[in-house]
């Protein structure tokens, strides 16, 4: 239990962008939260007011910043992921001609059922200093930044419509689906340039030798592989 919350503690923290844009807006949640207390529950009004100098309140209103940026990682990582895998990829991969079609025609990518094909593809371009890897890494922290902030813009419009400030809520409404948009985008032109890379990577190694160095290549292309998820911790 200590080393999955450790990791999971490494995962919010790991990426300083995504860190801001998940604290802050955490943090003006536990805020609202404090505001309206006393309406959520009258047992609530005892709670130190983080406001009024209290050390206590100040203490209570970090932790719960951290707890709230912890569940908002991990509800916006497993559900939009899946979101992304399932509704989005997915169909973008049966309606064009993608890079990762070209990739698994030439059994580039790996068959083992416990790895992912994506991060398998970025670990073998970044052993070969694959200059596209800056690019990619640049479009994760994009891509998960606008993840968080779908789901805590989502969060925010709930509560502007349960105080019946409508407007508002349609604002906020139209601002999570452009960061949805955002992150749904992103991922898949990472996930497009990292197959693209693979691809001509294993071109420019075939003009050098006929065989190309990677024992994945000489893989059975008939293997049935499961569902693969394109992971973005």
């Amino acid at each position: 239990m200590p080393n999955s919350l450790s990791k999971l503690l490494f995962s919010v923290f790991k990426d300083p962008v995504e860190q801001v844009g998940i604290a802050l807006p955490s943090a003006a949640l536990v805020a609202v939260f404090f505001s309206y207390r006393e309406q959520i529950h009258p047992a609530l009004r005892h709670l130190p007011d983080p406001f009024a100098a209290s050390t206590a309140g100040a203490v209570i209103f970090l932790v719960l910043t951290l707890a709230v940026t912890i569940i908002i990682k991990r509800l916006s990582h497993d559900i939009l992921n899946s979101l992304y895998d399932r509704l989005y990829r997915d169909r973008k991969r049966r309606k064009e001609v993608s890079w990762y079609r070209r990739a698994q025609n030439l059994a580039l990518s790996t068959n083992d059922p416990l790895l992912s094909k994506y991060c398998e593809a970025l670990d073998r371009l970044r052993d070969n200093n694959n200059p596209v890897v800056a690019q990619v890494d640049a479009l994760q922290i994009q891509s998960k930044l606008a993840r968080s902030l779908t789901l805590i813009l989502a969060i925010f419009s709930l509560v502007l419509l349960s105080k019946h400030l409508f407007l508002l809520a349609l604002v906020c409404s139209v601002v999570t689906a452009l960061m949805l948009s955002s992150f749904l985008k992103d991922r898949w032109t990472a996930s497009e340039l990292v197959y693209r890379a693979l691809y001509e990577t294993y071109y420019r190694q075939e003009r050098r030798r006929p065989i190309w160095a990677s024992p994945i290549f000489h893989a059975n292309k008939t293997t049935s592989r499961p569902r693969d998820i394109e992971s973005i911790s």
